[in-house]
């Protein structure tokens, strides 16, 4: 996934941020290689200083605390995987 340019104006919106949590568009879900389950909204994360995101889904209606080291958490478990 590539970030927009929607992303890069949050990010100078809120210069105090380093990482933002965002739904992903229709269009960022239709280009999944495996669809979603039913019930499963499409989120990313997308770091600033490197423009790198990761994408995961999460059951209708949970949240996710959208705090920069909470959300630093998913990079550093993606960058871990094989």
């Amino acid at each position: 996934m590539h970030i927009t340019e929607i992303d890069r104006l949050w990010f100078r919106a809120h210069p105090d941020r380093a990482i933002r949590l965002r739904r992903q568009t229709p269009a960022e879900q239709a280009a999944w290689p495996v669809p979603l389950r039913a019930g499963f909204t499409a989120w990313c994360v997308i770091r600033r200083s490197d423009e790198a995101t990761t994408e995961f889904g999460m059951p209708h209606g949970e949240a996710w605390d959208d705090y920069d080291e909470e959300l630093k958490q998913l990079f550093d478990t993606a960058t871990e995987l094989p």
